[in-house]
């Protein structure tokens, strides 16, 4: 998967980024987000402390978060 930027605000995402996703035809726009979505999953399955997922349940947020650690 090659590098994702996120952005809050639509401006700050440069033209070609924009061009280049509006080029892909909506299949393509659908298994992209397809593989975010198992992405975002796998990570938050990665974390033991996390309750299990059930088919079709939304994924917001760790339900507990990785101690990071202190400088």
């Amino acid at each position: 998967m090659s590098l994702i930027k996120k952005s809050q605000s639509f401006n700050e995402i440069p033209s070609y980024d924009k061009e280049y996703w509006w080029a892909k035809s909506p299949q393509e726009r659908l298994d992209a987000a397809l593989k975010l979505i198992q992405y975002a999953k796998e990570l938050y399955k990665s974390n033991p402390a996390n309750t299990p997922l059930d088919n079709g349940r939304r994924i917001f947020k760790s339900d507990s978060p990785v101690e990071r650690r202190k400088r």
